[in-house]
């Protein structure tokens, strides 16, 4: 393959997140929470209380799917959805205390799927590697 060539970083990426989706939903329990269902409950962490139409934006999905996904996470406990108090036609959406935890495990399970990964990468490699993905992430 020619990975080497300049143009070919954000297909690496793109691959690497797809291999490591993958292995997170092929190491799955019952129980434990889909990739999806990951990167909604580290935006709540992350960011705090949202609006669902601030979720939609965020991942740039259809409405309903983001819908269903609250549904599923909200059925689950991991989420809670409320109308906003100012603006009645607005849902805001928290992370539960179970929906933190249930999050934290998950970190566990991917810091595994991430060692097998770049394996062939030292620590401090690692390290530089999400320094500058995290630079990126940030300055959008």
């Amino acid at each position: 393959m020619a990975w080497s060539r300049s143009g070919r970083t954000l297909p690496l990426v793109s691959y690497l997140a797809r291999a490591g989706w993958r292995a997170l939903d092929a190491s799955a329990q019952p129980g434990d929470i889909t990739h999806r269902q990951l990167l909604v409950l580290t935006l709540l962490k992350e960011r705090g209380d949202l609006a669902q139409q601030d979720i939609t934006h965020v991942f740039g999905l259809d409405a309903s799917n983001v819908v269903g996904l609250l549904n599923e996470l909200e059925e689950l406990g991991l989420v809670l959805r409320r109308r906003d108090h100012t603006d009645r036609r607005r849902h805001i959406v928290e992370l539960t205390s179970g929906g933190a935890l249930v999050l934290d495990s998950t970190f566990a399970r991917l810091a595994s799927i991430e060692d097998e990964l770049l394996f062939s990468l030292s620590m401090q490699e690692r390290e530089t590697l999400h320094r500058l993905l995290l630079q990126i992430v940030t300055s959008r």
